[in-house]
C-alpha cells in the first residue's frame, strides 16, 4: 500500500505539481479536488520526502485559510465539498509540520505561518456550525453554502449533501485530538446520530446523497445499478468507521466520547461499554484491563438535563470534572463504573 501511495505522490509531483505555473495552480484550486493537500502531507509524514510536501502545498489555498483564520465569513457561493477538505489538509500540515522531526528544517517564515492553519480550522469549523448548519448537523443547499443565516430559505430536497457531513466530522475528530476542546465531540455525536445513521437503507445498504431538511419530502437512495452519487462512496466509508470515534486515547487517558454498546481494546486499555440511549439514561463500563495511572473519560453531554451521577463498583462517586469529561481514576481490573445521564427533549430553534 505504501508503495502505491508512493509512486501516486511521485507522479503528482514530478508529473504535475512541479510544472504548474502559477495559472495554473490557481485554476485547480477552483475545482474539486478531495483532500489532496491533506493525503500528501501524510504522505510526508510517514517517508519524510520533501517532494509530497511540495507537492502537497500546492494544494494549500492560502489566501482562503488567511480570510477564515480571521473570522471572516466567505462562504457565500462556495462549492461546499471543495472547501471543507482544504482545512482538513490545512490542520494535517499544522500537526505534521509542528513535530519535532519536522519543526526545525523548517524556514523562519513557515514556522511563522504554522498557528495560522490550526486558527483557520478552527474558525472555518465555528463558521459553519454557527452560520451554515441544520440541526441534524449536516450542511449547504445544492452543493454549496450560502449566506449566513439563510438556511431557511433553502429547504427543500438538496439540503445536507452526505459527503459534507462525512468531511464535518472528519475535521471535527482531527481538531479534538488537537486541541481537547469537547465541542467538537458534542458536535460529533449528534450528528452521527441524525446525519451518518440515518444515512443508510436498513433494507439494501444503499446511501443517501441529500438529507431533504423540508417537511414533506423523504429520503431518497442509491442504488446498485441506475444512482451513483459521490455520497455513494462516502457512504460505504461512513460505515466501516462507526466504530473509529467512539473511544480516543492520550497521555495516559481513554475518553469515551459517545454511549454505544461497543468494546475498545488496543493492548493496554480493554473496556465495555453496555448502553441503550435514550431508551435508558445508564451507560455501564467493565475495566478488563487498564494501565497504571490510567484515567477513564467520560464526556459531559451537551444535552444532560441535570446532574450527572456515577458510582464504581456499586457505590457513589464524587463527579471529577476535567475539560468537559468526568475523569475516573484510580480502577481496577475487573472494576464496574456505572454513570447516569438524565434526559429530557428539547426544542431547537
Amino acid at each position: 500500500a505504501l508503495d502505491v501511495a508512493m509512486g501516486f505522490g511521485d507522479y503528482i509531483y514530478t508529473s504535475r505539481t512541479s510544472k504548474w505555473t502559477d495559472a495554473q495552480k490557481n485554476t485547480m484550486l477552483n475545482i474539486e479536488y478531495g483532500g489532496m493537500n491533506e493525503a500528501l502531507y501524510e504522505l510526508y509524514n510517514i517517508t519524510g520526502n520533501t517532494d509530497y510536501k511540495s507537492a502537497a502545498e500546492c494544494f494549500d489555498e492560502t489566501a482562503l485559510f488567511e480570510k477564515l483564520s480571521q473570522g471572516q465569513d466567505v462562504l457565500n457561493g462556495k462549492h461546499a465539498n471543495t472547501t471543507i477538505p482544504k482545512f482538513i489538509g490545512a490542520l494535517k500540515r499544522y500537526t505534521v509540520l509542528t513535530q519535532d522531526r519536522y519543526y526545525s528544517e523548517l524556514t523562519q517564515e513557515e514556522k511563522d505561518s504554522l498557528g495560522m492553519y490550526l486558527t483557520a480550522a478552527e474558525k472555518f469549523w465555528d463558521i459553519v456550525i454557527k452560520d451554515h448548519t441544520y440541526i441534524t448537523g449536516g450542511n449547504s443547499e445544492s452543493e454549496h453554502f450560502h449566506a449566513a443565516g439563510s438556511l431557511g430559505q433553502y429547504a427543500n430536497n438538496r439540503t445536507c449533501e452526505t459527503c459534507n457531513t462525512y468531511n464535518m466530522l472528519k475535521l471535527s475528530r482531527a481538531l479534538f485530538q488537537v486541541t481537547g476542546n469537547k465541542k467538537y465531540m458534542d458536535y460529533y455525536e449528534n450528528t452521527y446520530i441524525n446525519a451518518i445513521l440515518s444515512s443508510q437503507n436498513p433494507e439494501t445498504g444503499m446511501t443517501m446523497y441529500f438529507q431533504p431538511m423540508a417537511p414533506g419530502y423523504y429520503k431518497l437512495y442509491s442504488s446498485p445499478y441506475d444512482s451513483f452519487w459521490c455520497c455513494t462512496g462516502t457512504g460505504m466509508e461512513n460505515f466501516t468507521k462507526l466504530g473509529d470515534t467512539i473511544y480516543l486515547t492520550g497521555d495516559n487517558k481513554l475518553f469515551v466520547n459517545m454511549y454505544f454498546s461497543s468494546a475498545y481494546n488496543d493492548g493496554s486499555f480493554k473496556v465495555s461499554q453496555e448502553a441503550n440511549m435514550p431508551n435508558s439514561d445508564k451507560v455501564s463500563f467493565t475495566a478488563d484491563a487498564i494501565p497504571a495511572g490510567a484515567s477513564l473519560m467520560l464526556r459531559k453531554p451537551d444535552w444532560l438535563a441535570g446532574e450527572a451521577a456515577l458510582t464504581v463498583n456499586g457505590k457513589s462517586v464524587s463527579l471529577q470534572e476535567t475539560d468537559g469529561y468526568y475523569q475516573v481514576d484510580g480502577l481496577s481490573v475487573g472494576d464496574k463504573v456505572e454513570l447516569t445521564l438524565p434526559m429530557e427533549v428539547q426544542v431547537y430553534e
